[in-house]
């Protein structure tokens, strides 16, 4: 009675399997392994296709219609604040090229989620046949990730960092606000959000890929927190202290999520992990100690890989009930 239920079942998983994977090939046309120089061409086609569609953007975002309604929308919170409402270009080209790098800035925000698609789409030949279910919903989260970063730097942050920063003058100084560098400044802010946002689908992917270990860094939460901070330090275009520390405590919020993220739709892969990890401890690092710290940080992974294993446990059971 059992065999049959089996038999039964093994064929309709196969069916889901080759529908999710049919969809992945159908979304990612290129999911056949192919030697290097065929891959390379790949690779050179895309990138012709997408800078061709950068181009055009580029230049029709250069029309001046286009381009001042772009500037309107980048310095909406910037033009009330400057005298006269506008900016000082003092170079001879400055002009032109204040126009087409606007046109640029523009064509690259519009074509991201292109861009996204198109990494994607270029490794998908490397990823495992089980795994291509998750590119589509990689790159909707890449794409939408990243707009999400930008909008929330464009409505929260830039309003009270441009105020800040244009409080600081005395009564001695004033601004002589220069188009290039108060474009150059906005614009790697949005960027810097937008593509520090990746950050929950870049530690779900190097969990998921096995390449960081989640009890390591669930562990190592401290450490993580201070090199977010680093790096928020570091990436702040404009060094201004409200910047600086929405971007930190963003960046903490998103490891946060990514974690979560993990624990959700990787359940198997993280139990394996603790489980894993407690037998590594037993095997190079049981040696006796009287450290509390120590004796605390054993006892506690000790709990999770056995409360793991459990789980482990339950879903063979369930598995193996199906199957029967």
């Amino acid at each position: 009675m059992s065999t049959p239920r089996a038999d039964q079942q093994q064929p309709e998983q196969q069916g889901q399997e080759q529908k999710e994977e049919h969809l992945g090939s159908k979304l990612f046309k290129s999911t056949k392994t192919m030697p290097f120089f065929t891959h390379f061409n790949e690779l050179r086609k895309r990138l012709t296709g997408y800078l061709i569609i950068l181009v055009v953007l580029s230049l029709f975002f250069y029309w001046e219609p286009a381009n001042e309604f772009i500037l309107r929308i980048i310095f909406r919170d910037v033009y009330p604040l400057l005298p006269d409402g506008q900016f000082a270009l003092t170079g001879m080209f400055d002009a032109m090229t204040f126009r087409f790098t606007v046109g640029v800035y523009g064509a690259l925000i519009i074509t991201a989620p292109l861009l996204i698609y198109h990494i994607f789409a270029f490794f998908a030949p490397a990823i495992k046949p089980r795994e291509r279910k998750w590119i589509f919903p990689s790159v909707a989260a890449a794409a939408g990730l990243f707009v999400t970063g930008i909008l929330f730097a464009y409505f929260f942050i830039m309003p009270t960092a441009v105020n800040w920063l244009m409080a600081q003058h005395t009564a001695l100084t004033y601004e002589v606000p220069r188009g290039q560098e108060w474009l150059a400044g906005v614009m790697m802010l949005l960027l810097s959000f937008g593509i520090s946002f990746e950050l929950p689908l870049i530690i779900f992917a190097l969990i998921g890929l096995g390449v960081i270990k989640y009890p390591s860094i669930r562990e190592s939460w401290r450490v993580v927190y201070v090199l977010l901070f680093v790096a928020a330090a570091i990436i702040t275009p404009d060094r201004g202290p409200v910047t600086m520390i929405a971007l930190s405590l963003a960046l903490i919020i998103l490891y946060e999520g990514g974690l979560v993220a993990a624990q959700i739709f990787l359940k198997s892969r993280v139990d394996q992990q603790y489980v894993d990890a407690y037998e590594e401890m037993l095997m190079y690092d049981n040696t006796p100690t009287e450290n509390k710290e120590k004796l605390a940080r054993r006892e506690k992974l000790k709990k999770q890989a056995e409360a793991a294993q459990k789980r482990i446990d339950a879903r063979e059971k369930k598995d193996a009930k199906q199957d029967a």
